[in-house]
């Protein structure tokens, strides 16, 4: 099974991708909470604008009594936003808070949530994102009920939130095409920018290493980049000039070696020549002193024998 090589410059793009996905989902993250703060912040501006504008339709306390008159300001409001899906009026009685009118009849009659309370003693005002029985989900504030600066009571508004998922839904479409485009976009720029700066001149370099490595020492790599790929160029070139200075300077030695080679083995086989000359000369002298012997020998047995007779 050949197994996969991956490249430099693959390897860059992937950490390039990877740091720009990063990057991005952190802005996307950061982008779509803030719009979702932006747009509850709206929700619940709208909705304190809304329990003004009830208020100022209820003059006196007196006409919290008047419940046909609190439904039909109820409906107005529902009419004219189609973001309100409920509207709550609740008064204080000994046990805590009821609710007295309402666009959901349901309702009315029954004992307001215990949030309610502590909206109603502090002043304060609730804002709570809640998952109606159907799925929905909603915006729900609750703020008091003023009549001539003081709290008689409290407002519970529910605001649909589908039209915040929806522009957060399509915000999220959006991004994601723009975030893909801009990935495709920044790698095939980087890819080009990446193979004319950094690939193609590692592959020049290791071109110039291979024909200097084979041989080729007068070859020297061309470049007018000031950069450090321009440094290792100039590397390079100096490398080949002290390569060839040096082999240059081997090859002189090995012929001034071969020439004292040549000069040592003519003087020993001189000498060679000389010691056997001398080698015969002596050869010869021994061989003409054993038979001058042996004439001598001769000689004496000869005598010998003309003696004895």
């Amino acid at each position: 099974m050949m197994k996969f090589k991956p490249n430099l410059q693959f390897e860059l793009l992937i950490v390039v991708a990877l740091v720009i996905i990063l990057t991005l989902s952190v802005f996307y993250y950061l982008s779509v909470d803030n719009q979702n703060k932006i747009f509850r912040d709206s929700f619940r501006g709208s909705a304190i604008s809304l329990a003004h504008a009830l208020d100022a339709g209820i003059g006196s306390k007196n006409e919290l009594n008047d419940v046909a008159k609190l439904q039909s300001n109820i409906y107005k409001m529902i009419w004219l936003s189609s973001n309100i899906v409920g509207i709550s009026i609740s008064l204080p009685v000994e046990n805590g808070l009821k609710i007295i009118a309402s666009n959901d009849a349901s309702l009315i009659g029954e004992m307001a949530i215990p949030e309610s309370l502590a909206v109603y003693q502090d002043g304060t005002i609730s804002t709570k994102v809640v998952t109606e029985a159907d799925g929905a989900k909603v915006l729900r504030v609750i703020t008091p009920v003023y009549i001539g600066g003081r709290r008689v009571g409290i407002y519970n508004i529910k605001l649909s939130l589908d039209p915040l998922e929806k522009v957060i839904a399509e915000t999220k479409r959006e991004f994601l095409l723009i975030t893909l485009m801009s990935i495709l976009a920044i790698i095939g720029i980087l890819s080009f920018s990446i193979k004319i700066t950094v690939i193609d001149p590692i592959k020049q370099l290791l071109s110039g290493m291979d024909k200097i490595g084979s041989g080729g020492l007068d070859y020297r790599v061309k470049t007018k980049r000031q950069d450090e790929i321009g440094d290792l160029f100039s590397s390079l070139n100096v490398m080949a000039e002290k390569l060839k200075d040096r082999t240059e300077a081997l090859k002189r030695e090995r012929e001034g070696l071969a020439e004292k080679v040549a000069q040592k083995t003519k003087e020993l086989q001189e000498k060679v020549d000389d010691l056997e000359k001398f080698n015969k000369l002596t050869i010869g002298r021994e061989i003409k002193m054993v038979e001058l012997k042996k004439e001598i020998d001769k000689l004496k047995q000869t005598s010998k024998s003309d003696e004895s007779k």
